[in-house]
């Protein structure tokens, strides 16, 4: 036998053996806990999403999925985990717009957003509503923008926070609209709408869910909702774009992801597997009472384009209005 075909002959063996070692790899895999990781506290929207994810993925492999809470840096600490993370499938995230396409442009990451993370799995996307004071005399958009113009300066809105997709959405509204609010950021979305409520502040970008009771009691007077397609919990609220601001959109994306790199007999059973629980009804019912929408699964080209869009859009956004972690 040649030098060349002893040296083939090995190379075979050497491919063989790491396909046969991969499929049987393959085969037992999960052989213990899969870890989900949330940037986010307990009790949250995206704690919620998660749970009801987490059963029908346990009953798909065969597997116990424990929730790993990593919260901070808005949600950035929890990415950053996953996306450190050795790729063998044992450690998944389920994240947002938030620490994909905003933080990156506010705060140093260690990752980066568009090539550390594997696409598993499109969940769901929220919407925001934009809801005013029942004191504030405005039925819809329109009259809401000619009371700003009218006024400039003197009409303030609410958000989450710095940074969040509440501020960004009221930022893009501002620009589109051509207006002048000023911002006014709280910790967290809870005292926010609270004050909205009380009239300490008449204008806020809200998660679509936690405001539908108070809309519903009269509380807060929905104006029009932030994605390009009516919200199923508030179809007779018209999104921002029909009112006049042509392409408006703010909303939150939601995403199963892993580590970059997962390997290829795990990476497509994820994928089947979450696209067929997605699909399910009862998963959908589930996720539609929490205010979301878009239940669709998407390949992974898709997904990855969807965060390069958003990306590119918040990061205009943000340099356009200047933001800062201190604004």
């Amino acid at each position: 036998m040649t030098l060349n075909r002893r040296l083939a002959l090995k190379s075979l063996i050497a491919i063989s053996g790491t396909f046969f070692s991969l499929r049987n790899w393959a085969q037992s895999w999960p052989d213990k806990a899969i870890k989900l990781v949330l940037g986010y506290t307990t009790g949250g929207a995206t704690d919620a999403t998660a749970r009801i994810i987490v059963r029908p993925l346990e009953q798909n492999l065969k597997q116990t999925v424990v929730v790993d809470y990593k919260p901070g840096a808005g949600a950035s600490i929890g990415a950053e985990f996953v996306a450190r993370s050795a790729p063998d499938g044992y450690t998944i995230g389920l994240t947002d717009t938030g620490p994909l396409c905003i933080m990156p442009h506010l705060r140093k990451v260690a990752y980066d957003p568009l090539t550390d993370f594997t696409p598993l799995s499109y969940v769901c996307s929220t919407g925001l509503v934009l809801i005013v004071n029942p004191a504030l005399e405005v039925k819809n958009v329109q009259e809401l923008i000619a009371l700003a113009k009218a006024n400039p300066g003197k009409l303030s809105y609410a958000s989450s926070g710095v940074g969040s997709v509440h501020h960004l959405a009221g930022e893009l509204f501002k620009a589109k609209a051509g207006v002048f609010i000023v911002h006014i950021p709280y910790r967290g979305a809870g005292p926010a709408l609270t004050d909205l409520i009380g009239g300490q502040i008449p204008i806020m970008f809200a998660t679509i869910g936690p405001a539908l009771p108070m809309i519903a009691a009269g509380k807060a007077k929905a104006l029009g909702v932030t994605s390009l397609v009516r919200s199923s919990s508030l179809p007779n609220v018209p999104t921002i774009a029909e009112q006049g601001l042509k392409d408006y959109e703010a909303v939150l994306r939601f995403y199963m992801v892993g580590p970059a790199k997962m390997p290829v007999p795990v990476t497509p059973l994820y994928q089947s597997n979450l696209k067929q629980i997605i699909l399910e009804p009862n998963v959908v019912s589930e996720l539609k009472k929490l205010g979301n929408d878009d239940i669709v699964p998407k390949t992974p080209a898709e997904i990855q384009s969807m965060i390069q869009a958003d990306y590119r859009k918040w990061g205009a956004v943000i340099k356009e209005a200047k933001i800062t972690l201190d604004s």
